[in-house]
């Protein structure tokens, strides 16, 4: 009778296991059938929001002064033209000196990610945000070229406010803080602009010039010290 019972504990325990095992299959096989449907909704996003945005009433990417061009490559991504829509090495790299070196964690972005997550997505920090990023992102690199993505970047990235009015693009941030055209502007003008980038609020002109300042002479040792990335 023990020996009865002891078999049919282990034939339930048995089941039990496959049982789970049968569900964890087919919800893999769920995910694998579901996973294209996902990218290529994703994709449909992609494509139609930035087909209907690729003639806003600003510079063609020919038209946009190569120094800015550099300054911000330079600052920002220097591997743009190399990475898919998303710079692996560079993410490789911040975990590595994250856990190895004990560095502090910082952005590994690319214009193309920040693109996406400005115009299609939230700004919340979860994992499932930063993985659409990832797929959108690689998706709109393949479905446009890099001088289009490059020049809808320079067109509508978020330079500061004029009160209510948001300055977006290096044309409106020209005329707004120089009250010059783009292609007119200074090296140091230029440099300022490509500073405020990285965040128009910590390095407002009137409430933060140091943190302004020390912004734009980074962008111009940048510029002086490295080879220019667009020729």
């Amino acid at each position: 009778m023990i020996k009865i019972n002891l078999m049919n504990n282990m034939a339930l325990s048995l089941l039990k296991r496959l049982t789970f095992s049968h569900i964890l299959k087919n919800i893999l096989v769920l995910i694998i059938l579901l996973t294209p449907l996902y990218v290529f909704h994703l994709n449909s996003v992609v494509v139609d929001y930035f087909s209907q945005k690729n003639n806003p009433e600003t510079l063609d990417y020919k038209q946009q002064p190569v120094t800015i061009v550099n300054m911000l490559l330079l600052t920002e991504d220097q591997s743009f033209f190399k990475h898919p829509g998303v710079d692996f090495k560079e993410i490789a790299r911040v975990v590595r000196d994250y856990l190895l070196h004990d560095k502090p964690l910082r952005g590994a972005s690319t214009l193309t990610q920040q693109i996406v997550k400005n115009a299609l997505l939230t700004r919340e920090r979860q994992l499932s945000r930063k993985i659409k990023e990832i797929i959108m992102a690689l998706l709109l690199e393949a479905s446009f070229d890099k001088g289009f993505i490059l020049n809808y970047y320079m067109n509508t990235v978020y330079l500061g406010q004029n009160g209510k009015h948001a300055i977006h693009g290096f044309i409106n941030g020209a005329q707004f803080y120089f009250n010059k055209k783009v292609e007119n502007l200074s090296l140091e003008e230029m440099a300022t602009l490509v500073a405020l980038v990285k965040g128009p609020s910590y390095y407002h002109p009137i409430k933060h010039p140091q943190r302004l300042a020390e912004r734009r002479q980074l962008v111009l040792r940048l510029y002086h010290k490295y080879e220019k990335i667009v020729k």
